[in-house]
């Protein structure tokens, strides 16, 4: 079964904006005031977006 596959926000942070996982992202947001939190949510997931707006997606080739 062929199927396209687009990257989770999870997994674009890990692989494009070198975080270690969700919970490192998690915990940067935590340390922040709300308003920064705010802006540094608000970068990523319009940086994300982009991401996927603008790369092709992947395929995915699922083996039985």
């Amino acid at each position: 079964m062929k199927g396209f596959v687009i990257m989770t926000f999870a997994t674009w942070l890990k692989k494009e904006e070198g975080f270690t996982s969700k919970s490192q992202y998690d915990c940067l947001l935590n340390t922040l005031p709300y308003e920064a939190k705010r802006k540094v949510s608000l970068y990523y997931k319009e940086k994300y977006k982009y991401f996927i707006t603008t790369n092709p997606k992947q395929l995915e080739l699922k083996l039985k």
